[in-house]
């Protein structure tokens, strides 16, 4: 279930016009080519050198900027030397900013509707210190507070998208697991560095508006499925254990059984679904007589893969969790395969 939605600022709630700011630069006399690069080669440390949108990554100074590894004025004065002679730190800070548009205001309303409806709403990006003075002053009037929970600034944490240690320091700070959190970034480096340490993502198209998409991806798929335990659902009864309490193979059963219930209203005529993979706790016992449900709720669909978060609860409280996977099949071709391989 999510907990956690973490936005990144630029090309997510900020729009950017980054060819204007290398336009600006041009006029300066600085070639955009030796300040940005268009891939995430490694810097000199082995890391990925910090994104500014997806497509563009900063270098050299740029980059060092972007993790607070330097000042502003260490960033200005090394600027300077791919400018013309006598270009002023005010017009490099100028350039520098030429890409900050403007957040629409029904993004900054959107996420105090999520605050309103309970999420912890929390902002993830690279930036650094001039840019962040502006966007904080013109656009959030100082009042942050208003609208994030928590502000994870690349700058402050000298770390940065897409590298692992700046999600893992994101979970460590909220005492989140990664499938509470949905990350929301434009960057495809950075979705899919998020996506592989098991957070929920969604990738933003830029200067969109993607209200009904999260929405809808926070009002997922869910199903419930509930038994009154009795003497056939006991670890006695089938073997998995010598105690009269349910048998964590058939909570699970349970929450296989919710999950494919699920889905089951998508799919085509001639569809089914099979599980694929369970890793749940089972952390209470629950004793025969005893009403249990499990709920399974529909996390992600990448093609025909289905993963879900299940969750299981007696009459006390929650006695089990974890997460399910399971894959769309085709019966007919199914089974067929399954004969051939008698």
């Amino acid at each position: 279930m999510i907990k956690h939605i973490i936005f990144d600022l630029g090309g997510v709630l900020i729009d950017l016009d980054m060819p204007r700011c290398l336009e600006s630069f041009r006029a300066l006399g600085a070639d955009p080519s030796a300040l940005l690069l268009p891939s995430a080669e490694p810097n000199q440390q082995g890391r990925a050198k910090a994104t500014l949108c997806d497509g563009l990554v900063a270098n050299g100074a740029m980059d060092l900027y972007q993790t607070g590894d330097i000042t502003t004025e260490q960033f200005v004065a090394d600027i300077q030397r791919y400018c013309v002679p006598g270009t002023t730190a005010d017009q490099v800070l100028e350039a520098w900013n030429d890409c900050l548009l403007t957040i629409p205001a029904y993004k900054l309303e959107f996420i105090k509707s999520l605050r309103a409806q309970g999420y912890s709403v929390h902002l993830l990006s690279n930036t650094n210190e001039a840019h962040w003075i502006h966007i904080a002053q013109k656009h959030f009037e100082g009042r942050t507070e208003d609208y994030f929970d928590t502000l994870f600034l690349s700058q402050e944490m000298h770390m940065s998208k897409p590298n692992d240690d700046i999600f893992h320091a994101v979970l460590d700070r909220l005492g989140a697991q990664p499938s509470e959190c949905l990350f929301i970034d434009d960057a495809q480096a950075n979705v899919d560095a998020a996506r592989a340490l098991g957070y929920q993502v969604y990738k933003a198209p830029i200067k969109y508006d993607y209200r009904t998409e999260i929405n809808e991806f926070l009002n997922s798929m869910t199903y419930t499925s509930t038994i009154t335990v009795e003497d056939k659902h006991l670890a006695c009864t089938i073997g998995s254990g010598d105690l009269h309490v349910l048998a964590t193979p058939m909570m699970v059963a349970l929450m296989e059984n919710a999950a494919m219930l699920c889905i089951q209203p998508e799919l085509a005529e001639g569809e089914s679904t099979v599980g694929s993979m369970v890793g749940v706790s089972h952390i209470k016992p629950t004793a025969l007589g005893k009403k249990v449900s499990a709920k399974a709720t529909l996390l992600s669909r990448e093609g025909r893969k289905l993963t879900f978060h299940v969750e299981a609860h007696d009459e006390e409280g929650l006695i089990g969790e974890g997460e399910h996977v399971r894959y769309i099949i085709n019966k007919e071709k199914f089974l067929l395969k399954v004969k051939s391989e008698k």
